[in-house]
């Protein structure tokens, strides 16, 4: 399966910050790729941390294929409100509506016949987004055996049956409580350097950017403030 960012659509595959309509108030990142691009890392900036990921976000559809229109239907309505009432009562699983990597929203907001289609094979499904909040020292493996027991323990209507997604998006909340450990590490790395090429002048730009995160593992990410540095040294 391909490790994917949440941001992975709107950001085209570079690190930029979550739009502010999809942040509800908090700044949440998001990542592009797992397989960073090797000029995307030359272009990142020296200083950054590691962090976990707060959670891994795929999209899981149920589908039908009864050949009755009202029977197909009535199953898939009756999965949407089954996956809904599991994911509100269950620790650490939220759903939400919108398409995987592009948009969300609250489930509370989203109605059956918003995301009920329907194929030429007359099959009928619709897609949500299910996200997994991560356990310490849990392996990516085990987070997703988790998240297909939590599907496959949901009572099953019909024919209607659920699948997965291949692609896992995952991400970090409220990473600005390490910008002032950022902004020290910055600091001191500015401070070395002017030390090893006394006398040296050295410029700072962009510190006022938010921060940025990107890949690093399965479940970990670097953060970073993409500031550009400029060292003059000499008389």
């Amino acid at each position: 399966m391909r490790l994917k960012s949440v941001f992975a659509a709107l950001s085209l595959l570079t690190a930029f910050p979550v739009a502010p309509a999809l942040a509800q108030g908090m700044e949440r990142m998001m990542v592009t790729s797992n397989r960073v691009e090797e000029a995307e890392r030359r272009s990142a900036p020296a200083v950054y941390r590691q962090i976990p990921a707060d959670f891994v976000m795929v999209a899981v559809t149920y589908q039908s294929a009864s050949r009755d229109t009202a029977e197909r239907t009535k199953e898939l309505e009756t999965m949407f409100n089954r996956l809904k009432a599991e994911a509100a009562r269950t620790d650490g699983y939220k759903l939400s509506g919108g398409t995987l990597g592009q948009s969300t929203a609250d489930i509370d907001t989203v109605l059956f016949t918003d995301v009920y289609t329907t194929d030429y094979n007359n099959t009928g499904r619709f897609t949500l987004t299910l996200s997994i909040d991560t356990k310490p020292d849990e392996s990516f493996e085990r987070l997703m055996a988790r998240a297909q027991a939590f599907i496959s323990d949901i009572d099953v209507q019909g024919r209607a049956e659920a699948y997965l997604g291949d692609d896992q998006f995952i991400g970090a909340r409220d990473v600005t409580r390490h910008r002032a450990d950022l902004v020290a590490d910055i600091a001191s790395e500015v401070k070395a350097l002017k030390a090893s090429f006394a006398p040296a002048r050295v410029t700072l730009t962009g510190l006022e950017s938010r921060i940025i995160t990107q890949p690093s593992g399965p479940l970990e990410l670097e953060i970073f403030i993409p500031y550009t540095l400029t060292l003059e040294s000499g008389e």
